[in-house]
């Protein structure tokens, strides 16, 4: 079974985001075995913005340090894929023998060039600008949509 390690600051503190997270998790897991990895959050303000997203990026990278398989990075300068498109890179990507996947989502003020550079995919869920905890619910049902896809699922119609 492949794997998924998701990787961004903090917990989820909005409940309803929480909760429909931990259902499209709860699914997802029926297909990859999946972990959640919540580095440490930073405290942001508006004088401190760029020194609150170097400290989430040494937390990220230190997560990154044991690179498992493919890194991909939310971002907003990132690829557009279609649900589909996101399908098929998963399954090219096992096919071709990676077994693992990497996807990191940053807090509100992004990421270090550092992380970027870890990326084998850049990818943007939308033009559109989301808070970094809605991202991780619709990340994480893409994940789930693609997964059922590449099964021929009745989910993705």
């Amino acid at each position: 079974m492949a794997k998924i390690r998701l990787i961004w600051p903090g917990k989820t503190k909005e409940s309803w985001l929480k909760q429909g997270i931990d259902h499209f998790l709860k699914r997802l897991k029926n297909y990859y075995q999946v972990n959640v990895v919540e580095t440490r959050a930073a405290k942001y303000s508006a004088a401190n913005k760029d020194k609150a997203a170097q400290q989430e990026s040494v937390q990220i990278l230190k997560a990154l340090e044991k690179k498992r398989g493919v890194v991909v990075v939310l971002d907003l300068s990132g690829r557009q894929m279609s649900s589909e498109e996101l399908a098929a890179f998963i399954k090219n990507r096992q096919d071709m023998g990676m077994a693992a996947f990497d996807f990191v989502i940053g807090g509100a003020y992004g990421f270090s060039p550092e992380v970027i550079k870890k990326a084998d995919l850049l990818l943007s869920l939308s033009k559109m600008t989301f808070t970094h905890e809605m991202a991780r619910l619709i990340l994480v049902e893409q994940l789930y949509r693609a997964a059922s896809i590449n099964v021929g699922s009745p989910y993705h119609h």
